[in-house]
């Protein structure tokens, strides 16, 4: 492998790192106002939200699709419920990974 591709992974590996790193280094040593605290709980969820969101309702080339033949929508019916009723991450990954292999074995 070339030594300049090298180079380059190293450097973004180690950019990505600090960037991740020198935050959170920094705002264990101080304490943060109870409105931040509050508001930055959400950042997480939001994240998450963000970037399922739009996987559960695209497909077949459309940004809205409602169908019978959206798996991701599907899967998802189930794996909120239980994730709203039972608040464990691993009963809720138990049930969309379930689901969604149903689905693909039986429903195609």
């Amino acid at each position: 492998m070339d030594s300049g591709i090298i180079i380059l992974i190293l450097a973004l590996g180690g950019t990505n790192f600090l960037i991740r790193f020198l935050p959170a280094a920094f705002l264990n040593k101080i304490t943060l106002p109870k409105v931040v605290e509050e508001w930055l709980s959400y950042v997480p969820v939001a994240t998450m939200a963000a970037l399922v969101v739009p996987e559960i309702f695209q497909g077949n080339g459309q940004v809205i699709y409602f169908s019978l033949h959206n798996f991701n929508l599907l899967s998802a019916l189930p794996t909120i419920f239980v994730a709203a009723k039972t608040r464990n991450l691993g009963y809720t990954l138990g049930v969309g990974i379930g689901t969604m292999a149903l689905l693909n074995m039986f429903a195609r």
